[in-house]
């Protein structure tokens, strides 16, 4: 089988289309029917294996795919743990496309430390990691006595490999190459079974008298709502998830915008300033903490 650019196998049956190599813009999904990534199957191309500069009418299709992917059945908090940067940003780009919160990791020991101490609806877990692999990341948070779902990504997809997956603690295992489709639904299956289960998937975020409902997109605070747009309400969303912390310039553009560029951009500056006016003007105390030359809080504190 002949070597894509990185020295790796090609995917089975792909080969360079006609006119030269097909690039997806990042985050953008090249395949409408199958809507794939990095690592995720698509009965046109593998994306890994054709990188290069894209056309107005790849760029095109590239947008009319991401409007094709179904919508999450709500959104969630996911986090992703994955040490191939290009897999794991596609994918990443992916979840929020369809309305998710994700944080990720680059090896085991900062998903294990990610995985312990954020909340979390789900865990995505590649099962060959640095540092520490991905069966042991699984089998040292199941020792902690989180039962955050866990859903194990791996090449090694024989029965015996699932099988020590699924008993290493994790709740699915989802061999590569995958489509998104299946790896949604999948994601979904999860959380109704957490769901069902008591599990550690929550649809309501509360700090002091401010609270968001998920499944309903509504805020209020002191029972009053708060109209806020779509980013505004996934940058709450974010804080909240992260309430009691620092969150850095960097940690929103990753994590609610999916930009990986100057952190000076005033994008930031320009949201903050509207959900501050929107979640403390009208209320004696504040919430949204500036903590300078670090980022944000949003907390009780002062």
């Amino acid at each position: 089988m002949p070597a894509g650019p990185n020295g790796q196998p090609r995917g089975a049956g792909t080969r360079p289309p006609p006119g030269g190599p097909l690039f997806p813009p990042c985050g953008l999904l090249a395949s409408l029917a199958a809507y794939p990534a990095c690592g995720i199957l698509s009965d046109v191309i593998d994306f890994r294996f054709y990188m290069g500069p894209s056309d107005g009418s790849r760029r095109r299709a590239a947008a009319a795919a991401v409007a094709a992917i179904p919508e999450a059945g709500s959104s969630m908090h996911l986090l992703i743990v994955e040490d191939d940067q290009v897999a794991r940003d596609h994918l990443a780009r992916a979840l929020r496309e369809v309305g998710h919160t994700v944080d990720v990791a680059a090896d085991g020991l900062e998903g294990l430390h990610l995985a312990s101490s954020i909340a979390l609806d789900l865990a995505i877990v590649d099962r060959m990691l640095p540092k520490l692999d991905g069966l042991a990341l699984v089998q040292s948070l199941r020792a902690t006595g989180r039962k955050v779902p866990v859903l194990i990504l791996s090449a090694l997809g024989d029965v015996d490999d699932r099988i020590t997956g699924l008993r290493a603690g994790g709740d699915d295992y989802l061999t590569k190459p995958y489509h998104v489709s299946e790896l949604l639904a999948r994601i979904d299956a999860l959380a109704r079974r957490a769901e069902l289960g008591s599990g550690e998937v929550a649809t309501k975020l509360k700090l002091a008298d401010l609270e968001l409902d998920r499944m309903t997109r509504r805020v209020t605070r002191g029972g009053k709502k708060i109209e806020l747009t779509a980013r505004e309400f996934q940058l709450l969303e974010f804080l909240m998830r992260h309430s009691g912390q620092v969150v850095t310039r960097t940690m929103l553009l990753e994590g609610v915008w999916d930009y990986h560029f100057d952190p000076q951009t005033n994008v930031i500056d320009v949201h903050i300033s509207r959900l501050r006016q929107a979640i403390d003007k009208d209320f004696d105390k504040p919430l949204l903490h500036t903590v300078r030359g670090a980022g944000y809080s949003l907390s009780e504190e002062d």
